[in-house]
């Protein structure tokens, strides 16, 4: 990338062509008084791995496998392998993104009804998704992260992190 190239996404608009641009990306609050831009901006980042946990800043693309073994991009937030809070594993699909943290599940009106949507945009049943491994192709702490999802999370703990090399 060059260093005058300019990109700025909302999060939520990734795409997985993106991802393969750019496996690393940065958000950029200190650019939200720039029109469009906001709290969910984020921009390609001139790093190459993060060097910390880094709660909150990046997004790495993550190469995604599903229980029926089928694979999809997606990405995490970096942070903590257990803080759900700030790892938000999320699923790019040609239908959209799903984001398998649903933070309080329990304040949700319907949540059958959200996660009946999210399994027609992931074009599977419960049995065909989870567990759902992520592994980030961008390296945290020189390690490779992998986390193993279980369940869409929300209301309790149903995240169990992996530690690989």
């Amino acid at each position: 990338m060059a260093s005058t190239e300019r990109i700025r996404k909302q999060v939520y608009l990734l795409t997985v062509e993106d991802l393969n641009d750019h496996p690393l990306w940065e958000f950029c609050p200190d650019e939200e008084g720039e029109e469009d831009q906001d709290e969910a901006t984020v921009k390609p980042s001139e790093d190459k791995e993060v060097s910390g946990y880094s709660p909150g800043v990046y997004i790495l693309a993550s190469d995604i496998t599903f229980a029926d073994g089928t694979t999809a991009t997606g990405y995490i937030h970096s942070g903590e392998p257990g803080d759900l809070g700030c790892t938000q594993p999320n699923v790019i699909t040609p239908s959209g993104q799903v984001n398998l943290w649903l933070g309080a599940l329990r304040f949700i009106p319907n949540p059958q009804d959200l996660l009946a949507k999210a399994y027609q945009i992931l074009a599977k049943d419960p049995a065909s998704v989870f567990p759902v491994r992520f592994r980030t192709r961008p390296k945290i702490n020189g390690d490779t992260m992998e986390i193993v999802v279980v369940s869409f999370m929300g209301g309790g703990d149903k995240f169990q992190p992996v530690a690989v090399n």
